[in-house]
């Protein structure tokens, strides 16, 4: 389970953070928080979504969240980088077609 002050993984009989001292509920919700691939490709291929994905549920489920985090992230640099490999080879073939004529 996890700390509902700092969100650190704890053990599931705890009664105290060892993270932050916090006392924890033997009533706290043990979520299921297992990340697949599944979230880092959706933030991959859809960078808003795993923006907010991460910003709604980083407390509630931080692997998910971080998961989603990364995706969004590598896909966000990968994009620019594409952009910016496209702009530059455009203008690499205009020099080459003006210096050809």
């Amino acid at each position: 389970m996890f700390c509902p002050n700092c969100g650190k993984e704890i053990s599931d009989i705890a009664s105290v953070c060892v993270n932050c001292g916090s006392k924890v509920s033997s009533h706290t919700q043990v979520v299921d928080d297992k990340p697949s691939c599944g979230w880092w490709w959706l933030g991959f291929l859809v960078p808003i979504a795993g923006l907010l994905i991460w910003l709604i549920c980083k407390d509630e489920t931080p692997n998910r969240a971080k998961k989603a985090g990364w995706g969004a992230l590598v896909g966000t640099i990968v994009s620019v980088a594409l952009v910016i490999l496209y702009f530059v080879s455009i203008f690499v073939l205009i020099a080459i077609g003006i210096s050809l004529s």
